[in-house]
Order: C-alpha cells, then sequence, then structure tokens
C-alpha cells in the first residue's frame, strides 16, 4: 500500500478516517505529551502558589516565621500563621522534580493519580481532530496537485512541500486550542478545578492584550511543526519505499506493518531534530500572561538562546525522550488508521 496510490475514496471517507485515526492517537499518546510538558516546564515555573511558599522558605526559616507571626494576633497574622503552617506540611509532600520519563510516570500517579496523566486529554481531543483531518486530508490533495511540478534529479518533493504547507493551515487554525492544552498539561496539581481556573487565564490574558493572545504561540508552533511535517512526510515516503523495496527479497510484511513502521521512523528522526523548537514553544505558551514573565524575548531565536544560556545545550532537548516516545507511536497510528480507512472504504465498493 502506498499514499500516492490513489483510492476511490471520497472526501468524506478521508475525513472519517482521519477522524478515526485522530481518536486513537489522542487517547494512546496523552500520557507522553503531559511528561514532556513537565519535564520541559519544571525547572521554571513552580506547580502552585503553596509550592512557591515552600521553595522560599527551609524548614528553619519557617519555623522562626511563624514565632515571629504569632506575635501579631490580628485577623491578618492568624492567617499568615495558618498558611505557614499548611506550606510546612505541604513541604513534605510535594514530590520531587522529575528525574526522566518513568520517574514522572511514577511520580505523577503517586501524587496525582493515574487520571493525571490524562490531563488536557478533551482539548486535544478537540484539537486533533479538525487539526488532523485539515493535515491529512490537505496533504493528500496538495501532494497531488505538486507532484508534477515538484521532481528534480529523479527526486520527489511533493510530500516535503505539501507536509509544511498543508501543516501551517491546521496549526495556524488550532493554535488557541494549542494554547489552551499546554497551559492546562504543564499545570502538577490534583485540584479538580484546573480546567476552569486556566480558562479563566486565558480570558484574563484576551481581556488584557486582546484576541491577538491566543495566537502569540504560534510562531514557535509554526517553528517546529512546519520542519517537522516536511521532514515527516519526506522520510515517511522513502522509508516506506524502501521497506517495501527490501520486502520483496527477505521479509513478507503486510502493508498495514510498512505502513506503521515508517510512519514510526519518520516520526521519531523529525521530533528528535526539531525538539529545540518544541522547547521554545511550550516555553512561550505557559509564558504568556505571567505576571512576572521568566522569558526575556519572545521570538523563537531569542527563546532558544536563554535556553542554552541558562541550562546549556541539554537544555534544548528537555523532554526529547518522551516526545519520541509520542510523536513515534502517534505517527505510526495515525498514518495507519488513516491509510487502512481508506482502502477499508475503498474495498466496501468493490
Amino acid at each position: 500500500m502506498s499514499t500516492n496510490t490513489t483510492y476511490s475514496t471520497t472526501s468524506y471517507e478521508k475525513l472519517l478516517s482521519a477522524c478515526g485515526g485522530a481518536l486513537v492517537t489522542s487517547l494512546m499518546v496523552t500520557p507522553m505529551d503531559v511528561i514532556k510538558m513537565r519535564l520541559q516546564t519544571q525547572h521554571v515555573y513552580t506547580p502552585n502558589a503553596k509550592a512557591i511558599c515552600c521553595l522560599t522558605f527551609d524548614r528553619c526559616t519557617l519555623t522562626q516565621a511563624i514565632k515571629t507571626t504569632k506575635k501579631n494576633f490580628s485577623s491578618r497574622g492568624k492567617v499568615q500563621v495558618a498558611n505557614l503552617h499548611e506550606c510546612a506540611l505541604q513541604s513534605s509532600k510535594n514530590p520531587e522534580l522529575f528525574k526522566g520519563t518513568f520517574d514522572g510516570i511514577y511520580k505523577i500517579c503517586k501524587y496525582e493519580g493515574v487520571a493525571a496523566l490524562w490531563k488536557g486529554l478533551s482539548p486535544a481531543l478537540l484539537m486533533s481532530v479538525p487539526a488532523n483531518i485539515i493535515y491529512f486530508v490537505g496533504y493528500d490533495y496538495l501532494r497531488d496537485i505538486i507532484q508534477p511540478f515538484s521532481k528534480f534529479d529523479y527526486a520527489d518533493y511533493s510530500p516535503l512541500l505539501a507536509g509544511a504547507i498543508a501543516r501551517t493551515v491546521a496549526v495556524t487554525l488550532i493554535s488557541p486550542i494549542e494554547l489552551f492544552r499546554t497551559r492546562l498539561q504543564a499545570t502538577a496539581t490534583t485540584d479538580v478545578n484546573d480546567f476552569k481556573h486556566v480558562l479563566n487565564g486565558v480570558k484574563n490574558m484576551v481581556s488584557k492584550d486582546g484576541s491577538r493572545a491566543l495566537w502569540r504561540g504560534l510562531p514557535p508552533t509554526l517553528w517546529r511543526d512546519v520542519p517537522f511535517s516536511a521532514v515527516y512526510w519526506m522520510g515517511y515516503e522513502q522509508c516506506k519505499n524502501a521497506i517495501e523495496l527490501h520486502n520483496q527479497h527477505y521479509v513478507a510484511l503486510t502493508d498495514l506493518q510498512i505502513t506503521f513502521a515508517a510512519g514510526a521512523l519518520s516520526g521519531m528522526f523529525a521530533a528528535a531534530i526539531t525538539t529545540p523548537f518544541d522547547v521554545a514553544k511550550t516555553r512561550r505558551q505557559v509564558d504568556v500572561g505571567r505576571d512576572i514573565p521568566s522569558l526575556r524575548a519572545s521570538s523563537v531565536p531569542g527563546i532558544l538562546k536563554q535556553i542554552y544560556q541558562q541550562d546549556g545545550f541539554r537544555g534544548l532537548f528537555r523532554g526529547l525522550t518522551p516526545r519520541v516516545a509520542k510523536i513515534g507511536p502517534s505517527c505510526a497510528i495515525m498514518i495507519s488508521s488513516y491509510e487502512m480507512g481508506k482502502v477499508f472504504f475503498s474495498k466496501q465498493r468493490e
């Protein structure tokens, strides 16, 4: 099976194929997305106000602060004492920073519950379904249009161009939902009102800076997604052709297995080389609307420079493992579901 094959499928059937793939993919890879978000932001942002208090004082300072504040018997002083007591108790419960992907999974399950691994699933579904419909169906049409004009030196560059254009359109349209999902997944609390709090934060941001604030994370997202998409689709077509050629002489893989392997390999490679842009995008979107921003620059090169100065080369690739662990399977599942869906509908009319 090849993506260059023309299936007798209607636009509606392609939409259904893309929708089904998006639903399955979101359910399976959201935990890795949550871990990635936390790893990329935990060294900069504290989970909540209580954590800020606990990070401000050590145990001895807390004890002294409580004794000093108790001298004031006003209602304000009592509130301060209560807050300090709660902070002292909370400091022993706050989980440590994630040391890696598996450590992050363990600590989220232990301190926040298993359900926290799927935090942000609702906006992820709301985002991925229309985005993947536009992306995959748009890619199919654009590739067929561009293909006659994109062959140079016996190489077909239509996947690269079509992937970049389709992704630009899809990302631009769903950027506000992506911003909300990023901010929701970056929170590290067990409060059932997280969704409401993040939504109120976005509303306040819009009332303060206007509706343009909803697209404030768009440039970093385009820096990440457009190169990723171009590399992914070019790599996918090349990997699939190479596997099919190898398959004729050595092993007998099914069409589904070939599609899955090509999608996974190309997705992991594209995810790895675009991780710095993903870090910049996450930092930019989480930083938007904060009273004390941590970023000195708003441009992607400026953000990358600051991250490198603060955390070194390693900081640019923070969250690499969960990103690759998420992108590889998600690309494989999505492209396999999409292609198999088209084959299914095509065979129904035979």
